[in-house]
């Protein structure tokens, strides 16, 4: 494996374990989004100044570079710009009016696929015999079809179609993004958390609050309550409420337990020694 590639997978496992951190640490899609922007960004613009210095081996390294790799991150910039850009233009209003402005930004990815409808099919069907118009830093074919922003790019670090693959990664995401926001619009808030039988349970945690903030992250990262929908703020007021009790700044506790030397998860982990012994006594009677 020569450097380039190693030095991009490298780069590719840092984004994706430290999107991992902020989305554990921030409790709005917002925050999260607009915090991996800033972080993405940086990475992008070390990814560029590699580049500049770099000399590709071959016009097939180039090729892979510009079609596989920088979409894979310059796609996930503007995915989390789009959320962004949904989650600050929402109206206010009825969830009717909530639904149709949705359906409105999926239209707008529709007419971006319709647009460019060539290029989807290419990149869709695995082609690779235009490779070398798309995705190589050379003069191009000006009979080829180049959006305007073509033009504007900086030469060294884009082709102008590898901008149009992470596009349609990014839209890709964002369409399944959005599907999901008419599903949650489409729930009753009760399905989402039923707190009627609050009062009825006689249950108070007795454990440390750590352990129950680590069993929180474990439920939020696993995506297993509500198909992975609801924020740790909304499974935290849920938890706090279902044991009456005040767990404090979820998110410093956290930071605590990520700076623990050695087992990180101790709560987690005791958890299933405990588990396990009892499974391992029960076969033994």
């Amino acid at each position: 494996m020569n450097h380039m590639i190693q030095y991009t997978l490298n780069l590719l496992d840092k984004i994706k374990n430290d999107i991992q951190i902020i989305d554990l640490e921030e409790d709005t899609i917002y925050n999260k989004s607009a915090k991996i922007i800033l972080l993405i960004e940086n990475y992008f613009n070390e990814l560029k100044f590699y580049i500049s210095e770099y000399s590709f081996e071959n016009e097939t390294e180039e090729i892979q570079f510009f079609k596989e790799t920088k979409p894979q991150i310059s796609c996930q910039l503007l995915y989390y710009n789009g959320i962004c850009k949904f989650e600050t233009s929402r109206p206010t209003g009825s969830d009717n009016v909530q639904k149709a402005f949705t359906l409105q930004q999926l239209d707008m990815l529709k007419d971006y696929f319709d647009s460019n409808i060539d290029f989807y099919r290419y990149y869709r069907a695995q082609r690779t015999d235009l490779d070398k118009h798309f995705f190589l830093r050379c003069k191009p074919d000006i009979e080829l079809y180049f959006d305007s922003f073509y033009f504007e790019r900086d030469p060294k670090f884009s082709t102008g179609f590898d901008l149009k693959v992470a596009k349609i990664l990014a839209n890709d995401m964002l369409s399944e993004y959005l599907k999901a926001e008419l599903i949650k619009g489409d729930q009753p808030i009760a399905h989402q958390f039923d707190i009627t039988n609050y009062q009825k349970v006689k249950a108070k945690w007795t454990g440390s609050k750590v352990a129950l903030i680590e069993l929180i992250y474990a439920f939020q990262t696993s995506g297993c309550i509500n198909n992975g929908t609801s924020d740790l703020k909304k499974i935290t007021s849920y938890v706090e409420n279902l044991f009456d009790i005040d767990l404090g700044d979820v998110y410093r506790t956290f930071l605590e337990i990520r700076s623990r030397k050695g087992n990180r998860v101790q709560c987690l982990d005791e958890f299933r020694k405990k588990l396990i012994a009892r499974m391992d006594e029960s076969d033994n009677v």
